[in-house]
């Protein structure tokens, strides 16, 4: 299977975040949608003969502000974990509230539970939940690389003191993902640059 990787919308701050295109010989999938951007429709568009998904780390809004507007305009469905969904339209969740920045509640096509395989056309995505960023965050294995959401950044982490963020429950989850990947997997966060799981064995003091 022939699989890559694009980096389709990149940012860092407020209402702004990675979203990534995956794309293989008979899928292409879009990993989080903080806002409506056109390249990221014409990335779902221009495949739409393949199976396609909208695939969501967490719900904070710099996430999920744009998905919603994203199915719409491709038809492409929606999914992100159990426990997010749950929360994702609660403005004080998704800290839309706290950040001013209004997001009009929408449900997902599909929710994923912990160590859940997902099947999109050729792709098999390994999900994981990891809490501590959020009470749901989830992270994704697809193949040698993993989309960590605002679980693991380079060199550091996401912040734990928004809501249902947790310093107990983001160590756990740190200290899972030591013995779940190996040093080569690539990583493409939910923030700033792509890393390795073997860079932040050594790098990231967090990790070590």
């Amino acid at each position: 299977m022939n699989m890559e990787v694009k980096l389709l919308a990149s940012g860092y701050y407020i209402a702004s975040s990675n979203s990534y295109g995956i794309l293989s010989d008979d899928a292409a999938v879009v990993v989080d949608c903080g806002r409506y951007d056109s390249g990221v429709a014409e990335f779902l568009t221009d495949n739409a003969d393949k199976a396609r998904l909208i695939l969501l780390t967490h719900a904070h809004f710099d996430h999920i502000g744009g998905a919603q507007e994203l199915r719409e305009k491709t038809g492409a469905p929606i999914a992100i974990g159990k426990t997010e969904a749950e929360h994702m339209c609660d403005p004080e969740y998704n800290l839309s509230k706290r950040l001013r920045h209004t997001i009009k509640p929408f449900e997902p096509d599909y929710v994923i539970a912990d160590e859940q395989t997902v099947t999109v056309g050729d792709l098999k995505i390994k999900a994981y939940e990891t809490p501590g960023h959020t009470k749901g965050s989830m992270i994704y294995l697809v193949g040698d690389c993993l989309f960590s959401g605002d679980t693991l950044f380079k060199n550091s982490i996401g912040r734990t003191d928004l809501f249902s963020g947790s310093d107990d429950e983001m160590r756990a989850s740190l200290e899972r993902m030591k013995w779940l990947f190996d040093d080569g997997v690539k990583v493409y966060p939910g923030h700033d640059e792509t890393t390795t799981i073997g860079a932040e064995r050594k790098y990231n003091p967090y990790l070590r």
